[in-house]
Parts: C-alpha cells; sequence; structure tokens
C-alpha cells in the first residue's frame, strides 16, 4: 500500500527516524473489519521498535489480536498559519508516518525496557525500577517497523 508522495518537494525521510525519536505523542491507526480506529498514545523508540503501554483489555487489544498491520503518525512544530483570505492559509509542519506490525510483549525484561523508552521519550529521568506486579498486569506492544517517511511543510 505505500505510494510515493505526490509533493515530493515536501518529503524528507532522512529526518523521519529523528523526530520520530524526539516527539511523545503517536497517533496510533488499526483496523477492524472495514472500520478504522485512531487513538493518540504515549510511546518510546528503542533499538528502531516502537513501544507503547496500555490495559490488557479494550478495543485496542481485540482490534490487534485480529489484525495486527498499523499506520501511525507523529507531528511536531505545527503551527496554522492564517491569511486575510481563508483560502491563502497553510499549515506550517514536520510529521512523520510508518507502518508496522504491532505484537504483544511478553517477555518481562522486554516489557521494562519498552516502558524505560516510554518514560525516557516523555521526558522522564527518575528511577526506572517498575514494580513487578504493575508491568506483570499491563500490557506493552511493540511495533516493527517496516516503512517510515517523513514530510514538511514550509520548514527552514
Amino acid at each position: 500500500m505505500r505510494r510515493p508522495l505526490r509533493k515530493t518537494d515536501k518529503q524528507f525521510n532522512e529526518q523521519a527516524q529523528a523526530i520520530l525519536e524526539r516527539g511523545n505523542i503517536l497517533c496510533l491507526a488499526m483496523c477492524q473489519g472495514s472500520q478504522p480506529y485512531v487513538v493518540p498514545m504515549n510511546y518510546g523508540c528503542l533499538d528502531g521498535k516502537i513501544y507503547m503501554h496500555t490495559g490488557p483489555k479494550g478495543l485496542k487489544m481485540e482490534i490487534l489480536a485480529e489484525n495486527p498491520q498499523v499506520s501511525f503518525t507523529v507531528m511536531e512544530t505545527v503551527e496554522l498559519m492564517s491569511a486575510p483570505n481563508p483560502c491563502k492559509w497553510d499549515v506550517r509542519y514536520r510529521s512523520v508516518v510508518g507502518l508496522g506490525r504491532a505484537s504483544l510483549v511478553e517477555d518481562m525484561a522486554e516489557k521494562n525496557a519498552g516502558l524505560e523508552a516510554i518514560a525516557r521519550q516523555c521526558g522522564y529521568d527518575g528511577d526506572m525500577s517498575f514494580p513487578p506486579e504493575k508491568v506483570k498486569g499491563l500490557a506493552v506492544i511493540r511495533i516493527e517497523i517496516e516503512h517510515l517517511s517523513g514530510k514538511q511543510n514550509q520548514m527552514e
């Protein structure tokens, strides 16, 4: 399903990974049958993978069990640029869009590493010892990135 960007002058794949590693909110897109579902989530990057945490039950978990193929986007420097005529309005931004495969992390060491990556990416630099009973009670999702591209508009 990957298609080249229509406006290639806005593409900048070489910076896509850096934007992904700087962000802290990711919009995760999933699909159940023909019904799309998108949810914003905190995330962390580790070893070229994305980690997120959630409760062990719920719609996200049901959809991912049925269809692990996901898409995601991260945006930074988003600014609406108004003009006297609304037809001349524009948006300044940098964004990353990716495709990947989500799976549930079962290994406790990897779960802890994923949680540490999330905490670090969200700006926490304190004690990273998570109570084992809490870690066991939550779900950690790993996304294996299959495609990543960046796009920007009016950035210097």
